[in-house]
């Protein structure tokens, strides 16, 4: 695995100090905890790594609610891995995957695992999964400079991704699970041949719509990820008479395959799949949902082998957590890595007549938040939200004039190309969007009501500057040139510098109309004051 310091942008910079995190994956069917020490030269050492079976999504076909004794098992596992992350004094960063994304219900389990164990956790969409796990997997096999096609069957859903370089060229979320096709279909035991071919026919209906994609992007090495994979691969040692320690970087030829698939299917009740040697017992009765769909998908690509990859999920959240905490204490760095700023631009590109007025409103908000750091307090993690929703807040233009902040506000929140920001930024952004004009945030503003108190107080906080930045360029003129401010007897006075030939009076009305949510928030008066340049 290559060190931090030579992935991350500055290979020959240092890292300040010794840090430790703990990453936790909340899967539908395990969940996974992964202890690691960054060292001051930018290399890993793995403290710990433990892993449960909590089955999350068990019960529910449809993940519509998670049941009651799920979430209990869910808890208690979560209590025992802050135990651990506590232990090593551990910053922790908890991801959720398909159970939680879907459960109409989620919210109680988010909130008990915050007040019973404290930890907070982001529900991620399915493509930010599917990138976190190529992250992972980048970090345990020698594949960059390669074209992938990452293949990871989870319990709730399997996530299909082509990389190359970092690259991410494809990616999709399916709702093909081991455990989802096991309630749906597969429940029986024995099992029956005809739900063995509705569970087949299924799979091949969702695979097909994204085949022509997948087609296209050849060739590719295929790489597997995640517990069915691994469990598959466990089985092929086994009948070969292989032992080994680790089972990353382990090729797996589609005929070794075959005939594991052979054996899983013959076995019809989960009583003689618990026999086939190498076969996880926890796994026995999901395994044959996980094997239909690797089976699918390597035939339909007519791949001839697959590649195995220990690395998956926590350490992609582990490579995603500490690139950010690299890229925030480097203000040299850019604000938005390369992920996140080619998802902006393809969200922006959705109304591109707004290009200008978004980089005008971006520099000069950005110009304001910067020089009142000691108002706000907030850092550059929150200063990304800010200049995010700068650069997408007209975005809803493309649908209507009419409301269109909150079009922008929908289209944010529901984008697909929104990779490389978890679901609650992703919801912060989209609210600083809607709020950027008419009234500002109010209790009874329902995505609003739904935060949490400290992000409610962010939203409203970075929306007084959107709007504030938005106003000043009312004419979309670029008029104002630049600002600065400062805070002095208890108010803030602000000196914009505009062009000795411009008339800024729109600009002056459109932010005394604005002003009152930054005023409100702050506690204070805000004052501009003209200077022609």
């Amino acid at each position: 695995m290559l060190p931090f310091s030579q992935i991350l942008r500055k290979p020959n910079q240092a890292f300040r100090s010794e840090k430790i995190l703990a990453a936790i994956d909340l899967g539908t069917n395990s969940f996974h905890i992964v202890v690691v020490k960054l060292r001051p030269d930018g290399t890993l050492e793995y403290l710990t790594k433990e892993k449960e079976s909590v089955r999350l999504g068990s019960g529910s076909s449809d993940y519509a609610v998670i049941k009651d004794d799920a979430i209990e098992r869910g808890i208690a596992c979560l209590k025992r891995f802050k135990t651990l992350a506590d232990s090593y004094k551990a910053e922790i960063r908890a991801v959720a995957t398909s159970a939680l994304r879907e459960a109409e219900n989620r919210q109680v389990f988010l909130d008990r695992a915050e007040k019973e164990t404290s930890i907070q956790i982001q529900v991620i969409s399915g493509n930010e999964e599917a990138r976190l796990i190529y992250l992972g997997i980048l970090q345990g096999l020698p594949v960059f400079d390669k074209r992938i096609l990452l293949i990871d069957i989870g319990g709730g859903s399997t996530e299909l991704l082509i990389g190359e370089k970092g690259e991410i060229l494809f990616s999709t979320s399916m709702k093909l699970g081991a455990i989802r096709l096991t309630e749906k279909y597969l429940k029986k035991d024995p099992l029956s041949a005809t739900d063995l071919q509705k569970c087949r026919i299924h799979i091949e209906s969702v695979l097909s719509a994204f085949l022509p994609q997948i087609e296209r992007l050849k060739p590719f090495l295929v790489v597997g990820s995640s517990g069915t994979i691994t469990s598959v691969t466990s089985m092929v040692l086994e009948k070969k008479g292989e032992k080994r320690e680790r089972l990353n970087g382990t090729e797996i030829t589609i005929d070794l395959f075959k005939e594991i698939r052979k054996q899983v299917l013959d076995a019809e009740s989960i009583k003689k799949r618990l026999k086939i040697p190498g076969l996880d017992a926890k796994r026995g009765d999901i395994i044959v949902g996980g094997v239909l769909v690797l089976d699918e998908v390597l035939q339909r690509i007519k791949a001839p082998s697959f590649t195995v990859s220990d690395f998956a999920l926590r350490e992609g959240i582990v490579y995603d957590t500490i690139e950010s905490w690299y890229r925030h204490t480097d203000t040299s760095l850019p604000r938005l890595d390369n992920i996140r700023d080619k998802a902006i631009k393809t969200v922006a590109n959705l109304y591109p007549q707004g290009k200008k007025h978004a980089e005008a409103v971006t520099k000069l908000t950005l110009q304001l938040f910067d020089d009142l750091t000691n108002l706000h307090g907030l850092g550059n993690l929150e200063r990304d939200y800010l200049e995010t929703a700068c650069y997408l807040h007209q975005v809803g233009l493309c649908i209507s004039h009419h409301n269109y902040h909150k079009h922008s506000y929908y289209i944010i929140r529901n984008s697909e190309a929104m990779v490389g920001f978890s679901n609650a930024e992703i919801e912060i952004i989209a609210l600083l969007a809607r709020y950027h004009r008419k009234g500002g945030p109010k209790g009874k503003h329902e995505e609003f009501k739904n935060l949490r108190p400290e992000d409610q107080l962010l939203v409203k906080k970075l929306a007084s500057f959107l709007r504030i930045g938005d106003g000043l360029d009312r004419s979309e003129k670029s008029i104002i040139d630049r600002l600065d401010a400062v805070v002095e007897k208890g108010k803030v006075s602000c000196r914009l510098y505009f062009k000795k030939n411009e008339d800024p009076n729109l600009e002056i009305w459109s932010v005394s109309e604005k002003k009152d949510l930054f005023e409100d928030t702050f506690s204070t008066t805000l004052e501009f004051h003209l200077h022609p340049i």
